[in-house]
């Protein structure tokens, strides 16, 4: 009886927290099929996902019908497939998130056996602070791509700990690397990179030598093997349409121009935006605790998850180009377990420290947010009807000899491209008007004459119609934009 008794015990933590995972889950899973899409990003993924059976083509991501590099094809794959079961076309964008972020949240459970492997109960506040995350769940309940990055990325953390302490988990890491550049790209590489350089840095106080990991044998055969892998699908892309120059983006614009350093103009508020807000006190606690465990553990081993932390918020506060305040969910699962680490950590207190994080957790807002707070757009339209309803009898109009224009110098009024391609391309290339530059994009998209059809705002036509011939407009649902027809353009010599 005694050892059943303590057998129970021993499982207890795991039940529990599973048991927590799926009922938080569940409530976020009811409706997910219902409503439109709306954020802008969302509708890339609705034209990659369907584009694969558009374009009769399951070997290249297409975006505005054309092969593109600007994201690898796990999720699209996943939501063309259900797609193709006949899922509703909403659901199917959804549902990936939903299963990325189930997969997220134990992924989290799993970093906390690692970084806190004597407190089992840490894995259960560990995910109801990531779970108090309203961005979290904002982006799990949406067609993007965040939470299944969220998933490989604290898998990788909880692999990369592991196997430098034990380095036969490496081949484990390997896998999280390769897998996280087929849903996003491959930060576990990233992350390895900042563990290492921050161990190199704190050699002093580490019991083992920095090189012990660098010359692991078992270390450098992986990275053989999974660096490769990982850059497969864009080489492959890259040979594939090497001849007909019609692959959009590139690795290293995708990859790396994002987080080139240089001068930024980012002060600490921005910074502060980036990377705290929305989750202040959870936020703040686990960077204290990410830096502080370390110490408190007498693990220096563990200053390699200091480091991946700190040099990504440098990162994002130098970077060159655009940065998100969702690309800190990255890091969040882990400073989640640092400051669950940090509070279990007083000796004798260890369910003060449950009661702590607990408290913390409903102090930001709790696990079970209403539908209001977590819609990114099942219920919201961008401009007072769904772009369906715009693009969908544009497409209807659109003959087989006309080439497709779509203004989109007003950012609020535009649609997006994505959108466009769904609903109104008909399957073909077409050009998306950033700039009012006629001429420019005609030329960049290959136009040489014929009709043209499109849409666009009152304003921009005007600015667009002394270059067209045989201007006719149309009303749309929405005041101020209009539909429009051309039998041509003006030879810009006249």
């Amino acid at each position: 009886m005694t050892g059943t008794s303590q057998n129970w015990q021993k499982f207890l933590p795991y039940i529990a927290t599973a048991l927590v995972m799926v009922l938080i889950w569940a409530w976020y899973l009811t409706d997910l099929g219902v409503g439109n899409i709306y954020h802008y990003d969302e509708f890339y993924t609705y034209d990659r996902s369907s584009g694969f059976a558009r374009n009769g083509d399951w070997l290249a991501v297409y975006s505005n019908n054309e092969p593109s590099l600007k994201k690898p094809p796990m999720q699209y794959w996943m939501s063309a497939l259900l797609m193709q079961f006949g899922v509703s076309d909403i659901l199917a964008l959804r549902l990936p998130s939903m299963i990325f972020a189930l997969a997220a949240l134990m992924a989290t459970a799993l970093l906390a056996r690692v970084m806190i492997p004597r407190s089992p109960w840490a894995m259960l506040p560990s995910v109801l602070l990531v779970a108090s995350s309203l961005q979290f769940w904002q982006h799990a309940t949406s067609a993007m791509l965040d939470t299944g990055a969220v998933f490989f990325s604290t898998l990788s953390i909880a692999a990369l700990l592991a196997a430098i302490e034990k380095p036969k988990y490496w081949p484990y890491f390997g896998a999280t690397i390769v897998l996280a550049a087929l849903q996003k790209s491959p930060t576990p590489l990233a992350f390895l990179a900042l563990a290492l350089l921050t161990l190199k840095i704190t050699n002093r106080w580490q019991a083992e030598p920095f090189s012990d990991v660098w010359r692991n044998r078992t270390f450098r055969r992986t990275l053989k093997f999974a660096i490769p892998l990982a850059f497969a699908w864009p080489i492959l892309q890259e040979l594939r349409f090497l001849f007909d120059g019609s692959l959009d983006g590139n690795i290293k614009g995708e990859m790396l121009d994002r987080f080139r350093p240089s001068l930024s103009d980012r002060g600490f508020g921005k910074l502060y935006d980036l990377v705290i807000a929305g989750d202040p006190w959870p936020r703040l606690l686990g960077f204290v605790a990410i830096c502080a465990l370390p110490f408190v553990q007498q693990r220096p081993r563990l200053l390699a998850a200091t480091g991946i932390a700190v040099f990504f918020v440098i990162m994002m506060w130098a970077a060159a180009g655009k940065v998100y305040a969702r690309y800190t969910l990255l890091i969040l699962p882990m400073l989640m377990v640092a400051a669950t680490g940090l509070l279990f950590s007083v000796k004798r207190l260890r369910w003060a420290g449950m009661g702590a994080a607990l408290g913390l957790c409903f102090l930001s807002g709790g696990v079970f947010y209403d539908r209001a707070a977590t819609d990114l757009g099942k219920g919201r339209v961008r401009l007072g009807v769904p772009e369906a309803e715009i693009l969908a009898p544009l497409g209807a109009k659109l003959q087989s000899d006309e080439t497709l224009l779509v203004c989109a110098y007003d950012r609020k009024m535009r649609v997006p491209p994505g959108a466009a391609s769904v609903f109104a391309s008909n399957g073909r290339p077409f050009i998306y008007l950033r700039r009012l530059q006629l001429q420019k994009y005609l030329d960049r998209f290959g136009y040489s004459s014929g009709p043209l059809r499109g849409l666009c705002t009152e304003a921009e036509l005007s600015e667009l119609a002394p270059g067209l011939v045989g201007l006719a407009t149309e009303p749309t649902a929405v005041d101020g934009l209009v539909y429009w027809s051309a039998t041509g353009v003006r030879d810009p010599s006249d």
